[in-house]
């Protein structure tokens, strides 16, 4: 082979080389922007699945804070969700009354909207923080069964039965009184009120149960005005 035709075979497989690295290097190049590509495809899938909100129970949509086209940041809200089959009724309740209660005691609920109709209703949950200013704390009732019309945030009242006993005797409230620390009542012996304490179990809103000092069929006082003294105060009135 003359000199010249080596020196050319070799420049062919100089360029010849040289080709096959920049095929080489494009091939890099393209494996890297298809791997990036991926996984924009992957981030854009993401986002996509992030359009879509799938409740997690099946319930009532009670109010829409976006419209369509809308902007909605991270954090915010965009509907509200509630579920009709579990309402609760958030009650205040003061703190004396604490010890009583336990989740699963069964109450009463009556809405503002029909306080003739008394719905069964049960405690799921004891708050853990009293206010400072009113000493209450809430106690949450779930209601068994609602009424046909019903609205979130309307007013009830709830009572829950901490304890029940069979034939006791009991006592309004407001013949109660307290004197150095004990409970006792006015009952009339020789038609005068006089002072005897008494000792209490069971109460409700209305009612007192008297578990010793009295008996049935004595007569007790109250005064008409708060703060009327009553001791060895004739009665005439029944």
């Amino acid at each position: 082979m003359a000199e010249s035709d080596r020196d050319k075979a070799v420049e062919k497989l100089s360029v010849a080389e040289a080709d096959i690295a920049r095929a080489a290097a494009a091939i890099t190049e393209a494996e890297a922007q298809h791997a990036a590509a991926a996984s924009q495809v992957g981030l854009q899938r993401e986002l996509l699945a992030h359009t879509r909100l799938l409740a997690p129970f099946a319930g009532l949509i009670v109010r829409r804070d976006r419209d369509p086209g809308d902007i909605v940041t991270p954090g915010g809200a965009v509907l509200q969700l509630i579920t009709p089959t579990e309402i609760w009724v958030s009650a205040w309740v003061d703190e004396t009354a604490s010890s009583g209660l336990a989740p699963g005691q069964p109450a009463r609920v009556l809405f503002r909207s029909e306080p003739a109709v008394v719905y069964p209703g049960r405690v799921v949950r004891l708050g853990r923080e009293t206010d400072r200013e009113t000493r209450e704390f809430l106690v949450d009732v779930m209601v068994e069964r609602l009424p046909a019309n019903w609205t979130l945030g309307q007013r009830a009242e709830v009572l829950i039965t901490t304890g029940q006993r069979p034939a006791v005797l009991t006592l309004p409230a407001r013949f109660l009184f307290h004197r150095d620390g004990r409970a006792g009542v006015f009952v009339l012996r020789g038609g005068r009120a006089r002072w005897e304490p008494v000792e209490t179990g069971l109460r409700n809103s209305t009612a007192i149960e008297v578990t010793r000092g009295l008996q049935a069929g004595d007569r007790v006082a109250a005064p008409l005005q708060p703060g009327l003294p009553l001791e060895g105060r004739r009665i005439t009135r029944p």
